[in-house]
């Protein structure tokens, strides 16, 4: 009865080691999404080669188009022969994907919001990745929400003729922390040049305020600021070289804004704290009205002003733009910790 039981239990961990064995030769599969005519999106089951990247594999697969049996069957694809994956990679919440320049080759702009929605419905099986940054040969093109259909492509050529999307710029400002989402709206208006602004001075760029051609390879490659400083509970940080007031909660970077601080250094260096808080503050100095005016130090303070350029201007008030000086007033508190560097 023993023997019976040990074999018993001998061939029952053989039938386990071949499932085992079964199960680790299945090759892995990833998922591919090509156009049915009609419009309706269908995905496809591909082999990934020993050695390859699933995700990479997934985006060759996609570019190589429907196999002749799949073209029979009705499938297609909006990308056309040529365009060639040049890098593929994670970081935290974002696909950084760089494809070559045939990506803005001759295409109407149904074609193109087709190719994008065949990229988010492809990417959005491959990992919890949100969001992805495509570029063209480095330079950044749009921004897409993974597993969301892209809003209509509307091209605005770029420097060397790189096409790109406003609001695909706008939603990397946004990842970014440099924009509102509330902003982005397609439209090259105030905020997004206030936000470029912030963001190139963040960079070290050109602070010019339009989409340059180094900007659009800069907002491809770009992490979200980091703070010098480590506390917790809410802080701002006010870089005058870079022209940056980072607003930073428990160590995160909730906002980056654009500010003009004081011309010749005459916004002092140091650890101060928000001492008084008003509305709309009057200077007595210099004659003027100060909305969402936070007093840190003295007679300065973080303000609304109708001009702030993209270098050190004022008496020693740091400038804020209309609507990011609201939000700055709104997030600190008497006490609030202000670190200038």
């Amino acid at each position: 009865m023993i023997l019976r039981s040990v074999s018993l239990l001998a061939l029952a961990a053989a039938l386990a080691g071949s499932a085992s064995a079964l199960a680790a030769a299945k090759p892995a599969t990833v998922e591919v999404t090509f156009v049915r005519e009609g419009g309706r999106f269908v995905r496809v089951e591909r082999v990934v080669p020993k050695g390859t990247r699933p995700e990479l594999h997934a985006l060759r697969e996609l570019l190589q188009g429907p196999t002749k049996v799949e073209r029979a069957q009705g499938l297609r694809s909006a990308f056309r022969p040529g365009v060639r994956v040049r890098s593929l990679r994670r970081v935290d919440d974002l696909w950084r994907v760089r494809f070559s320049r045939s990506l803005l080759g001759p295409a109407t702009a149904r074609t193109m919001d087709r190719r994008f929605a065949q990229m988010s419905a492809t990417l959005a099986r491959l990992g919890p990745q949100r969001f992805a940054a495509i570029s063209a040969e480095g330079r950044l093109v749009t921004t897409l929400r993974i597993g969301v259909r892209p809003s209509p492509w509307r091209a605005v050529r770029g420097e060397k003729g790189y096409s790109y999307s406003v609001r695909g710029v706008q939603m990397r400002l946004w990842t970014l922390g440099f924009l509102d989402r509330a902003a982005v709206t397609g439209s090259l208006d105030y905020e997004t040049s206030q936000a470029l602004i912030a963001f190139q001075g963040w960079e070290r760029l050109g602070r010019t305020g339009t989409l340059t051609g180094e900007t659009q390879v800069a907002l491809f490659r770009a992490s979200a600021p980091r703070p010098t400083t480590r506390r917790t509970g809410r802080r701002i940080e006010i870089h005058r070289e870079l022209g940056v007031l980072l607003m930073i909660e428990d160590n995160e970077v909730r906002r980056a804004v654009h500010t003009s601080t004081g011309a010749y250094g005459r916004t002092p260096s140091g650890t101060y704290r928000v001492y008084r808080k008003e509305r709309l503050s009057w200077s007595v100095p210099f004659s003027v009205w100060m909305p969402y005016a936070a007093y840190f130090v003295g007679g300065i303070a973080t303000h609304q002003y109708p001009d702030v350029p993209s270098y050190p201007a004022s008496h020693g008030c740091v400038r804020l733009p209309e609507g990011e000086a609201e939000r700055v007033w709104q997030f600190v508190d008497v006490g609030t910790p202000v670190h200038v560097f």
